[in-house]
């Protein structure tokens, strides 16, 4: 039926049992209880969405639906280390497969903390992108998508606008709800998208070049890119010089000086002053054309013409 349309499922629907965990016994104990399933659901929530300036708030876990845990972190970075290196025999192993939505993210962020994600790798966002290129892929829209749920917003837990917290500052009962949610809804979404690629035939592109790129990338933006400072900052003088060496010439040319980044001046000079083409057509905002394509027919009418695109 058409017509019919049921309501959006959501954690206040929806049976399920999210834990914290808090002590280093209590991580030990979910660390040797995890390690008995081959494969795992982990997510990172941070102060921020840059990942080379956000602080690691926590971790969650989850390996089947309606199921997981939600580890906080201390906020000194040594302490941090000490307790995510209890995670290493999850998280380091070879065998077992690590899932995750936007995974490049939760790998750089635990590399900042001297913890490596190795082994196999099954990013939903990525999933969902060979199958839908066109759409959105975050996890609000494809859990509505595929699981009708809705997730709790984040705005609920930092706010919006001038007053917004960071996550550190939410109370950790409601951080629970939220990054236990996000790993449980991620499993659930692999759950759903793992027989789609086999379906839609993208599963030998998923499996054998986007995830093995994954931790590439992920090395390759905390490598970064050297760059020469001292020569860019010549290139930038020479071509600062150049730039008025033309301006000057196009100010000489017009016989005035105007806004050479201005199209409807520079259509002004041209074609009202200096009256390079009578046939000149207008825009329909009624200023004139300037665009490269107008300019290059005019180029033997009025040496300006060429000085105004070699300045562009």
């Amino acid at each position: 039926d058409l017509f019919s349309f049921s309501e959006k499922d959501s954690a206040k629907t929806v049976a399920h049992d999210y834990q914290l965990v808090e002590s280093e016994e209590e991580i030990e104990r979910l660390v040797s209880q995890l390690l008995h399933f081959s494969h795992i659901v982990f997510d990172t929530e941070t102060t921020s969405t840059d990942v080379y300036s956000a602080e690691l708030v926590g971790v969650s876990f989850c390996v089947k639906a309606h199921e997981a845990w939600y580890l906080p972190m201390p906020e000194q970075k040594e302490v941090c280390q000490k307790r995510l290196a209890l995670l290493k025999p999850l998280l380091e192993d070879e065998k077992r497969l690590k899932i995750g939505q936007n995974l490049k993210y939760d790998i750089s962020m635990l590399q900042q903390y001297g913890v490596s994600v190795n082994g196999p790798l099954f990013d939903t966002m990525i999933a969902h992108y060979l199958l839908e290129p066109e759409l959105r892929h975050n996890m609000d829209y494809l859990a509505e998508a595929y699981l009708n749920y809705l997730t709790i917003p984040i705005e609920d837990l930092i706010g919006r606008g001038g007053t917004q917290k960071t996550m550190r500052e939410v109370p950790v009962d409601k951080v629970v709800e939220y990054a236990s949610e996000d790993a449980d809804i991620t499993f659930q979404l692999y759950q759903k998208l793992l027989p789609l690629l086999k379906e839609n035939g993208v599963e030998k592109l998923f499996y054998d070049i986007e995830m093995p790129l994954v931790p590439v990338l992920a090395q390759m933006e905390a490598n970064g890119v050297k760059i020469d400072n001292v020569g860019l900052q010549q290139i930038s003088d020479e071509f600062g010089k150049e730039i008025q060496n033309i301006e000057n010439q196009i100010y000489e040319s017009a016989g005035m000086q105007f806004n050479i980044a201005s199209p409807r001046q520079v259509g002004e000079v041209l074609f009202e002053k200096l009256k390079i083409d009578a046939k000149a057509k207008k825009t329909k905002t009624g200023q004139y054309a300037t665009g490269e394509d107008v300019l290059q027919k005019l180029v033997d009418k009025h040496p300006i013409v060429k000085q105004v695109l070699d300045y562009r």
